[in-house]
Order: C-alpha cells, then sequence, then structure tokens
C-alpha cells in the first residue's frame, strides 16, 4: 500500500481548520472544552519545537501524555478525557494529510481505576437541612435560596436552572417546562446538556411553587436577556451566568455561613475563604452538582422509581446507577423493605410487629 503524501501545516493552523469543520456538530460548549484541551497541545507542540504536523508520532505522543500528567497534575480520569479529545483531533489531521495514517490509534489513553471513575462527595443531610433551615429563616424567596432549593428538591443541572425563562414556571400546573434553546453558533445561549433530548416537563411541590411566586414578586429583577428573553432567575445585569451561580453555591455552602460554627476550626480573620470572593477555598463548601447528587439520592429514598426519575433529572438509569446512586447497601435494603411492606401483603407488618399472613393463634 503506497504511504499518503503528507502535507505541511502547524499545530495553530490545524487547530483553527478543526474548530471550524465542528463548528455545526458541536455545541458552544463542548467546542470550547475541545478548544481548551487541544489548546493545551498546541502550546506544547510550540515548546516542543514541534511546527508541522507532519511531525508529531507515537513517540510525541508518548511525550506529551507524560508531560500532562506529571506537570498539570490532572488526575487520570481528566486526562483520559483530554487524550480522548486529542485523539478525534487527529483523526480530523489523518483525513487531511496532516499527520500519519492511523496516528490517531496511537494515543496513550490511560486505564482508569473504577474509584476514579466516579466523585463520591455527596452533601451530609445535616448540612442540606441547616442551608434549608438559615435561608428559608433569612433569606427567604432570594434568588439564591429558590435555585437551591430547586436543585435540591428536583436534582437539576445548574445549566438547566440558568436556562428556565419566567414563562416556563406555570404556577397553576405546579410545573416548569424546561427547553433547549441554543442561540447560534458563538453566542452561547441556554442550550441544555442533551439538547432536545432534554425537554422535559418537571412537577413541582406546593412549598417550592410558593417559594418561586414569592420570589417573582418580591426579588426578581425585571430584565431581559440579550435574547429579549425574560429569565426566570436574574440579577440587575440580566441572566446570571454559569459562574454566578455556581459562585452562590460555594458561598451558601460555608458551614460559617449558615450556622456560625467552622468544623475546620478556623476564624473569619485568618480564614482564606472568609471572603465571598473565595468561598470555593472552604474544604466543607460544595457547589450544584453535589446537590443534584444529594437530591437524586433523596428522591431515591423517598421512593422515587429509577425510570420515573431518570426522566425526571435526565439522565439514563445505568449512568444513574454508576454516578448518582451512592447510597450504601444497608441504605437500598430499607428503601427495599418500606417498598415491599408498602406494596406485597405478605411483607405488611401488624401493630404487633408479625407479618399480616403469618398465624398468631394458639
Amino acid at each position: 500500500m503506497a504511504r499518503r503524501e503528507l502535507k505541511p501545516l502547524t499545530p495553530q493552523d490545524a487547530l483553527e481548520w478543526y474548530l471550524e469543520h465542528r463548528v455545526d456538530d458541536l455545541r458552544t460548549a463542548t467546542r470550547r472544552k475541545h478548544a481548551s484541551a487541544l489548546g493545551t497541545f498546541v502550546d506544547w507542540t510550540d515548546d516542543a519545537d514541534i511546527d508541522n504536523m507532519n511531525d508529531v508520532s507515537g513517540r510525541t505522543l508518548m511525550k506529551f501524555k507524560t508531560w500532562r500528567k506529571t506537570k498539570t497534575g490532572l488526575n487520570t480520569l481528566s486526562l483520559n478525557g483530554n487524550l480522548a479529545i486529542l485523539r478525534v483531533f487527529l483523526q480530523f489531521c489523518e483525513d487531511i494529510d496532516a499527520v500519519q495514517a492511523d496516528l490517531s490509534e496511537r494515543v496513550p489513553l490511560p486505564n482508569v481505576p473504577p474509584d476514579e471513575e466516579v466523585n463520591e462527595f455527596v452533601p451530609e443531610n445535616d448540612a442540606v437541612a441547616g442551608i434549608r433551615s438559615y435561608w428559608r429563616q433569612f433569606e427567604y424567596a432570594s434568588r439564591q435560596h429558590v435555585e437551591f432549593e430547586l436543585i435540591a428538591e428536583i436534582g437539576l443541572r445548574m445549566g438547566a436552572v440558568r436556562a428556565i425563562d419566567l414563562d416556563d414556571f406555570d404556577p397553576d400546573d405546579r410545573t416548569i417546562h424546561l427547553r433547549h434553546r441554543p442561540e447560534g453558533r458563538e453566542e452561547y445561549g441556554t442550550p441544555l446538556k442533551n439538547g432536545s433530548d432534554g425537554e422535559r416537563i418537571i412537577n413541582i411541590s406546593e412549598k417550592l411553587r410558593g417559594s418561586l411566586e414569592d420570589y417573582i414578586e418580591y426579588s426578581r429583577h425585571e430584565v431581559v436577556d440579550k435574547y429579549g428573553r425574560q429569565p426566570l432567575f436574574t440579577t440587575s445585569a440580566g441572566r446570571p451566568s454559569t459562574t454566578t451561580i455556581r459562585r452562590d453555591f460555594y458561598k451558601m455552602t460555608r458551614p460559617c455561613s449558615y450556622s456560625n460554627e467552622c468544623p475546620h476550626d478556623r476564624t473569619p480573620a485568618d480564614c482564606e475563604a472568609a471572603p465571598n470572593s473565595n468561598a470555593a477555598a472552604c474544604p466543607s463548601s460544595f457547589s450544584t452538582h453535589p446537590m443534584r447528587k444529594w437530591s437524586i439520592m433523596n428522591q431515591l429514598d423517598e421512593g422515587v422509581p429509577k425510570e420515573l426519575l431518570s426522566d425526571r433529572v435526565d439522565v439514563s438509569v445505568p449512568v444513574l446507577d454508576k454516578h448518582y446512586d451512592q447510597r450504601t447497601e444497608e441504605r437500598k435494603s430499607r428503601r427495599r423493605r418500606e417498598a415491599l411492606e408498602a406494596n406485597l401483603t405478605q411483607y405488611a407488618m401488624t401493630d404487633g410487629g408479625q407479618p399480616l399472613d403469618e398465624d398468631t393463634s394458639e
């Protein structure tokens, strides 16, 4: 088989060509992720004196992997994701005769240990209860309070919370309609993670409906975003960014902010996380994703079937089992017994603690 003739192309030009090629089939957030991961590779080639993609070899890729792992502190899971993006980029480079055929197959993807595949952190029930108690008493119906309650009750992703428009909330039906609204090639609109497949109608509780109505009446700013839409959650400047919502959660979830106590024996004068701008430095603070996990586990404990919950939180049952259901086996067993007692006669208990079908006569 004849070897194809490679055509010179700089790493930077290859990256720009790749991103332009993918502009129609990658969501904006994904395209930015690819640009970041591949930008690191392009910067590294410059330091390694590689100015032509033709010169990238299997040895080059092994050197890059070693550098990426040892110099940037990525865990194995993140490194795997970054190298997977590099593999897709090199497949594109193969198609345009910029690198050797099948070079993409030589990207050294690391094996991800099972214990690194799942982020184990989930807030404790006492912490969630403390946060809710404080904000219901002292910051009721503020934007931050209602955002927290929405994620705690339903388990929405942060992007979905941000995407809600005022008209998506139907107080009469006690529902929120989640809609996928990407806006243009470069503009980051309000897309849902799974695109139009993630569109759904969410049922909410009476308490959450009341909090939303009070927020709209007393706290919401009458503003429109840059697309002329009325967001449900607002700042004085328009729709809050994901960065704003994430920072709000870090500020809200510091123990000192809702309990006046510090489990780390720090004082505000000495604590680097005391300023709101650095709240993420608190070892006990957390963002929206751990709160989403807590919500999903709580709904499972309350008896919501996985098939129903899968639609509600927009995640498949296998992914739910692997990444979100981190309950102990004892906790799962208690929930199963409660369900059996509620639905099967032979498991139902009398007031005396005996199964109903057990013969207790003398």
